[in-house]
């Protein structure tokens, strides 16, 4: 186990955080945070939820769009 040092301002907002996310621990909400994406579904606009792969007339599309 290691301790680091924190500003209070710094502390506060892990404390509130903790809350929110229903961690157990600070260390389990420190994982939490460094593991979880941080890139808002709003980023991917009309894309969202898209696999991996397009298909021929998708890409198409797209292209067409910036013509």
């Amino acid at each position: 186990m290691k301790t680091i040092a924190l500003k209070e301002k710094t502390f506060q907002i892990l404390e509130e955080l903790k809350k929110k996310e229903k961690a157990e621990s600070y260390d389990e909400l420190i994982t939490k945070i460094v593991i979880k994406p941080n890139i808002p579904d709003s980023m991917f606009g009309h894309l969202k939820g898209k696999g991996k792969s397009f298909t021929r007339k998708e890409r198409e599309e797209m292209w067409r769009d910036r013509v």
